[in-house]
């Protein structure tokens, strides 16, 4: 309807894989997932447990990253140290796991999570059963947002610039709105993301 009547739109965010086409300014998510998996890599972490989105492509993204940081390691993906949860388990699903995984005794230095707020489940989880982050295990978030910055142990994280994204989403649609031509590349962003280290962190 919005193409039928001519109204200029963007997608911010997330976008779905048939409209690809459409205008767009996306966080690069995968390369987000990517450069957090890449750091605990670096800092000598090798059992590194996932969590990760099931019903937003942001989760799928963030999760492809994380596989292809293991891979340029030369290590084996391990289906079985990824969970996938949805919207309406996303408190309890990841402290479920951790849990099990503790008193499984499953071997595990270090745990990247879809966002901070999984993050600070986990943390809160690890720290119950008696677990220090991040001296036996490091954990990451992804968002930047105020839970990572004020959190009691302040969270290694993926900044994602929402003020940035929404005021260049902004100046696009106006630009649609006076009828500009624009190239692909105006028409379709990507913004890249940045790792922000803190203290939930640890090198092995």
């Amino acid at each position: 309807n919005l193409e039928k009547y001519q109204i200029p739109y963007i997608f911010i965010q997330g976008i779905y894989t048939e409209m690809k086409d459409k205008p767009h300014i996306l966080m690069d998510d995968a390369r987000g997932g990517y450069l957090v998996t890449k750091y605990l890599l670096e800092q000598g972490h090798r059992r590194i447990t996932g969590f990760f989105k099931a019903d937003d492509i942001q989760g799928i993204q963030r999760h492809k990253g994380y596989v292809r940081a293991l891979q340029e390691a030369g290590m084996l993906y391990d289906p079985d140290s990824v969970t996938w949860f949805y919207t309406e388990d996303r408190e309890v699903k990841p402290r479920e796991t951790i849990s099990g995984a503790i008193q499984a005794e499953t071997p595990m230095d270090a745990v990247v999570c879809y966002n901070d707020q999984v993050a600070v489940e986990v943390i809160r989880t690890l720290r119950e059963f008696g677990k220090k982050v991040p001296r036996d295990v490091s954990v990451t978030g992804f968002d930047n947002s105020l839970l990572a910055k004020n959190n009691h142990i302040p969270i290694t994280t993926i900044s994602h610039p929402q003020d940035k994204l929404g005021s260049m989403a902004a100046e696009l649609l106006l630009r649609l709105i006076l009828g500009e031509e624009l190239t692909e590349q105006e028409l379709h962003i990507r913004v890249e993301p940045e790792i922000v280290v803190r203290d939930s962190t640890w090198k092995r």
